[in-house]
């Protein structure tokens, strides 16, 4: 409870709490259904209190309630990795370039997401919501420099969480924002915040359309265009556009009549969520949406279209939307994923590489019976592709084991010229998580978890496979549904 460990044997009249030798008024006795515990003497010699109610026949317990331990630096010595990482809804900012510097606090409250570092790395882009209402809409948009100053809000208007997104170019974010003007309409813009002469300012590419967004964009890497998709109605297709500066769209993909199934029972496809763009900007991975968030949550179709060609389009099969689970390899050739339906994410998910030969696609089923898959990301010369293994578990989901990791003993996995080989070594009760790979391909970051929502962060060297510790008191968010864990840590490397 609130982190102390308290240690005692059945019959004993001690135990040891933190270290220090205590005495029970009763203590742990042999029962004939098992062990009897006493709650009294339990709670109050863990700081807590008792309270009979004989009236109403009720006993109150009181557990005093203890902030979060605060992330610690534990690897002293300087170390190429500049942090970003969100504990208690606060956003912290950690330089490792620099020996003995702590975490930074960064003012304001209700962090929801941290968007990612600049491509100079010199800021910082998060949401915040506006209210303590974890399911709240109103997010807002907010920088921060690398040395935690002038921290600001880039917009007054909500923005859609998943789609703001750096430029490969410049100091620009790309978001859209929603808007209730009254009780019929919504005013739905996509807009852009760019620094200049050392000052944001932001602009509307898009503003009030009779067609709605989907939630999620891609930049082209040329910086000067974007993809968006609109979302599909019973009367009109899901379609993708182009968009560039000046706000002229261009039509890349509709989908087609036949794709989106029979709107009689009021089901339909209307979404194309999640796009994920090839490096060079030719292909588009995203998930088809229904006009239901609760069929969704248990899966959506995968698929991947050449945007030069859209005839030529490859359905990969169910999938839940998580944009963190497609990865495409730096030559733009191949695409790893993880597919398989159902909302728990901790069974039944298979990695799958999609191999684009000729302007054809192969696929390749990299998944094993009994094992489930998550978090693929490739090396930066695309011979190395790393993703998170282990055992399918569903354990998580009994009563009274909510708090352990959702795939014990689960590794962080490279495989390379058609081998596979595991780069870590968590114990039975921790799950390794990979996050990112230095630019030179020599360390990888990677989180490790204690329990479902704590665990540390570490710097793996790949040549000689020697973790070290870089962060302690490191809170995770599950998400939803299992191993599915949303960065809560953004990482920038600052050399190499």
């Amino acid at each position: 409870m609130n982190g102390r460990e308290l240690k005692t044997t059945v019959g004993s009249d001690s135990y040891t709490l933190d270290g220090k030798t205590y005495r029970w008024r009763c203590g742990l006795k042999p029962w004939k259904y098992g062990i009897a515990v006493p709650a009294r003497d339990l709670f109050e010699a863990l700081g807590g209190s008792v309270q009979w109610d004989g009236k109403n026949r009720a006993i109150y317990i009181t557990v005093p309630v203890e902030s979060s331990p605060v992330p610690q630096r534990v690897a002293k010595t300087a170390l190429p990795v500049r942090l970003a990482f969100i504990h208690d809804e606060r956003l912290w900012l950690l330089d490792m370039d620099k020996p003995g510097a702590e975490p930074q606090l960064v003012p304001g409250e209700n962090v929801d997401q941290i968007i990612g570092w600049s491509g100079d790395g010199q800021w910082l882009a998060y949401l915040r919501r506006a209210s303590d209402d974890k399911f709240s809409e109103d997010t807002r948009l907010w920088v921060v420099r690398a040395d935690g100053q002038q921290s600001q809000c880039l917009d007054d208007q909500p923005v859609v969480r998943g789609t703001p997104a750096w430029s490969p170019l410049e100091n620009t974010i790309a978001y859209q924002t929603l808007q209730w003007v009254d009780q019929e309409i919504w005013d739905q813009s996509l807009k852009l915040a760019r620094l200049e002469n050392g000052k944001w300012v932001n602009r509307t590419l898009l503003g009030r359309t009779e067609r709605w967004f989907e939630a999620g964009l891609a930049w082209f890497p040329d910086g000067q265009s974007l993809t968006v998709s609109w979302m599909g109605t019973d009367r009109d297709q899901s379609e993708i556009d182009r968009v560039d500066l000046n706000g002229k769209c261009t039509r890349l993909y509709a989908l087609s009549s036949g794709a989106t199934g029979n709107s009689e029972g009021g089901l339909y496809t209307c979404k194309m969520r999640g796009l994920k763009l090839s490096p060079d900007g030719r292909y588009a991975a995203y998930f088809l949406g229904a006009n239901s968030e609760s069929l969704n949550a248990d899966g959506m179709t995968l698929q991947l279209v050449d945007l030069q060609n859209p005839h030529s389009l490859l359905t990969l099969g169910d999938a839940l939307g998580y944009p963190e689970w497609l990865a495409w390899s730096p030559d733009s050739r191949q695409l790893a994923c993880i597919t398989g339906g159902d909302r728990v994410a901790s069974t039944n998910k298979r990695l799958k590489v999609v191999s684009i030969v000729n302007s054809g696609f192969q696929v390749q089923d990299l998944g094993k019976a009994g094992i489930v898959d998550s978090r693929p990301f490739w090396g930066n010369n695309g011979q190395c592709l790393f993703y998170a293994r282990g055992q399918e578990s569903q354990a998580w989901l009994e009563e009274g084991r909510q708090q352990e990791v959702r795939v014990p003993g689960q590794q962080i996995w490279c495989r390379k010229d058609a081998e596979e080989r595991p780069v870590t070594a968590p114990k039975d009760t921790q799950a390794d998580y990979p996050l990112s790979l230095s630019p030179d391909g020599k360390f990888l970051v990677f989180e490790r978890l204690d329990w479902f929502d704590q665990g540390s962060l570490y710097l793996l060297d790949l040549d000689d496979g020697q973790p070290v510790k870089v962060l302690d008191n490191l809170q995770a968010d599950p998400g939803f549904y299992g191993n599915y864990y949303p960065d809560r840590v953004s990482i920038y490397w600052t050399s190499n």
